[in-house]
């Protein structure tokens, strides 16, 4: 960026609570591993997990929520991958399933709602964005049925990056930011879903987890397993919205300027301009 060069960001002030991952590729994400074990010993054989997400491109592959083992390849996870919603999951290095969205949902920098609901029907586990039911193949379906109840080596669960690859490393990492995340031990219905996405109380007597990101990683699920922030490049966020997904991720966004203003106008959309980056 050249010397008097103007470089104008703009997006919706509204957001969210959130965990923003602002380093996007540095092992940052927030632990739950208390939830992971809770729910081998629970033996599981369906369940839902809903969570909020703000993603700052659809080129990369970012890991939503997923349970892994510290020492065997096996895991369980929900992902965007290329912008498309991927459910994965594999026992003692055995793919078990990879169930993958038809077709793209997403755009940079906005909040959505996904779910991942195993009914254990043997028609695989269901996806959806924004309380509806999407369009999904079955790639691989050895077992389209399995969970918890199979996948006996467990033992951490991490919201915004995977544990896949049975040495407890860290891959996948969301760049962007993490919001509500819930499970239930019960499928929910498909109109369950959709009030969960409007923000209406579901199934309160089977809600396991419960982490809003309010201020807190405090879980007001059953399971009381709260969450642990592993690393510094994830920061705790009351308001994470559009603007400022854009000015952290954008492309293109000088590190060095002479001059940056900041404002908003009457349609609650903020703008920043940058002057002179160096």
């Amino acid at each position: 960026m050249a010397t008097t060069d103007i470089y104008h960001i703009t997006g919706g002030l509204k957001g969210r609570p959130a965990m923003a991952h602002l380093g996007g590729n540095s092992d940052d994400y927030v632990a739950v591993n208390g939830h992971a074990v809770a729910r081998v010993a629970a033996n599981d054989t369906v369940g839902t997990y809903t969570a909020w997400v703000n993603i700052s491109n659809i080129t990369g592959t970012f890991t939503v929520l997923g349970a892994g083992d510290a020492s065997v390849v096996e895991f369980l996870e929900l992902n965007i991958e290329a912008g498309l919603l991927t459910a994965r999951c594999t026992d003692a290095a055995v793919v078990q399933f990879v169930t993958q969205a038809d077709a793209v949902h997403f755009k940079p920098h906005r909040w959505y709602h996904v779910a991942m609901v195993q009914r254990a029907d043997g028609s695989g586990v269901q996806l959806f964005v924004d309380g509806v039911l999407i369009a999904s193949t079955n790639d691989t379906a050895t077992d389209v049925n399995e969970w918890y109840n199979n996948l006996d080596l467990i033992d951490t669960f991490r919201i915004g990056a995977a544990n896949k690859d049975g040495a407890n490393g860290v891959t996948n990492e969301l760049s962007g930011a993490s919001g509500r995340t819930k499970y239930w031990s019960v499928a929910l219905t498909d109109a369950e879903v959709l009030q969960d996405f409007q923000n209406e109380a579901v199934q309160a007597a089977s809600l396991q987890l419960d982490i809003d990101f309010v201020e807190d990683l405090i879980d007001a699920g059953l399971g009381a397993d709260d969450g642990t922030n592993t690393g510094g490049g994830s920061v705790l966020m009351n308001n994470y919205c559009e603007f400022t997904s854009r000015l952290r991720f954008d492309t293109g966004v000088p590190v060095v300027a002479d001059t940056m203003v900041c404002f908003a106008d009457g349609d609650n959309t903020g703008h920043a301009v940058i002057i002179k980056a160096a």
